[in-house]
């Protein structure tokens, strides 16, 4: 295809810094799920994104966690530790309200790189002036960015001139994905994602950390059923946990059920029928055998 641009937007930040709600405002489409709560994001998602004449392919990472503790946190930083390796533009997102800049081990990894690297200070919709003053001077002294951009991912305000900015780097090549393709990870991925989502907003403390969600099975999307049926199970730290996310007469999971299978349901744009349960592994977060059958790792 004549003049056609394609290209990996790699975005890179600390947790909560609002780098998936950046990517899904880009995008308009949700490829990540998005919560109050840091380090939601566990694994790297890729949003493809076609536009015009251009494939743009966001990669969207966890936040790097400095003080790394279980097996788990390690296996998402090294999530981000890809994101150096294929890059054709590297996208720095800071929260425009908290002063805590990325580690030197971070910065380093691309100080030298020749790759455009464009600062983002997002949340400009909560954030005063001095906030935003005080990141762009303590972040160009550490790095040389090629261009600096203030936008607000919750209200999409400059979102437009940044992607406007981000496709002046994209280089020429042809798509690297089919045309239809919106991500690199399968629909159970999302799914789960989906579940996960409403764990993060229903349960508080270590509970939405602790939790991991597996899709059992899934019939009735690819043919367009009337009705979707997946069976899920959702596997817990502890076995104290067990029991808090089911709820006295099993009323926690019904309600989380309920509000997983409406936003399925919104999701898919079909009905659908959601068995959850709760299973116990102990310390799956630290353990090499769990996280490998979870997460294939």
């Amino acid at each position: 295809m004549n003049n056609f641009k394609s290209g990996f937007v790699n975005v890179i930040g600390l947790p909560n810094a609002g780098k998936s709600s950046l990517v899904n405002a880009i995008t308009n489409t949700i490829t990540s799920i998005v919560t109050h709560k840091p380090q939601t994001t566990r694994e790297r998602v890729f949003a493809i994104y076609n536009i015009d004449q251009f494939q743009i392919i966001f990669s969207d990472s966890p936040g790097y966690i400095e003080n790394a503790y279980y097996k788990l946190h390690h296996y998402m930083n090294a999530q981000i530790s890809t994101q150096y390796e294929d890059a054709d533009v590297f996208l720095f997102v800071h929260d425009g309200s908290t002063t805590q800049l990325l580690s030197e081990s971070v910065l380093n990894k691309v100080r030298e790189s020749k790759i455009p690297k464009i600062l983002v200070i997002n949340k400009i919709d909560i954030a005063s002036k001095a906030q935003i003053d005080l990141i762009e001077s303590n972040y160009t002294m550490l790095l040389d960015f090629t261009a600096i951009h203030k936008v607000s991912a919750k209200t999409n305000e400059n979102v437009s001139s940044l992607l406007d900015a981000i496709k002046t780097y994209i280089p020429d090549h042809p798509a690297y994905y089919p045309e239809d393709y919106m991500s690199d990870k399968p629909i159970r991925f999302f799914l789960s994602e989906l579940i996960r989502e409403q764990i993060f907003e229903l349960f508080e403390d270590e509970i939405p950390y602790s939790s991991f969600v597996k899709i059992n099975s899934c019939t009735g999307i690819d043919d367009q059923l009337e009705l979707v049926k997946i069976d899920a199970y959702i596997v817990v730290n502890k076995e104290s946990q067990k029991s808090i996310i089911i709820g006295k007469n099993g009323t926690k999971i019904k309600e989380l059920g309920t509000k997983s299978r409406i936003a399925i349901e919104d999701y898919l744009k079909q009905k659908v029928f959601l068995s959850l349960t709760v299973k116990f592994e102990k310390n799956w977060r630290d353990n090499d055998a769990v996280l490998n059958k979870l997460l294939g790792v």
